[in-house]
């Protein structure tokens, strides 16, 4: 085996925890707190930030061109390695800091790939595309949080 196809199988292990991680959110915030798709995607933006990467790692793997991995690193780094420094290392968010690890783990496997290839000037471009598309959702999502957070705390505390 060659290391291009290690390569591609670390990197469909890492999409399939991702896939994992995704699906507990959902199945935690649908069906368990009841709350909408909406509610799941603001109040848990680490999940939106691993429906853009699995779309993005589909689109690398079928045009066989990594740099469309760029394109999810912003929203993985801001909502999920920044989940690691930003939210408390207690017994109540160490499940969510296994899904931020899953995601930082996806990261460097994707900037290995991007990088492995050289595609600098291509990978910026993609990477800019990405602030200019993502922030201000992530500016939506936060004002969204701010906005509701008691109503969401209440709902954490009624279980």
């Amino acid at each position: 085996m060659n290391s291009k196809n290690k390569n591609q199988i670390i990197g469909i292990f890492l999409a399939i925890l991702m896939l994992i991680a995704l699906l507990n959110s959902s199945y935690f915030f649908l069906v368990v707190l009841r709350l909408s798709i909406g509610q799941w995607l603001a109040f848990n933006a680490c999940s939106l930030a691993i429906i853009i990467y699995l779309i993005s790692f589909v689109v690398s793997l079928v045009k066989k061109n990594s740099i469309w991995l760029s394109i999810a690193l912003l929203p993985m780094y801001y909502y999920g390695t920044m989940g690691l420094f930003i939210m408390p290392w207690n017994g109540v968010n160490l499940f969510a800091h296994i899904t931020h690890l899953i995601i930082t783990g996806n990261i460097i496997w994707a900037i290995f790939c991007i990088y492995k290839e050289h595609k600098y000037a291509e990978s910026g471009k993609y990477l800019l595309f990405s602030m200019i598309i993502f922030v201000p959702v992530f500016t939506l999502i936060q004002t969204y949080n701010q906005t509701h957070l008691n109503k969401f705390m209440q709902i954490l505390q009624s279980m």
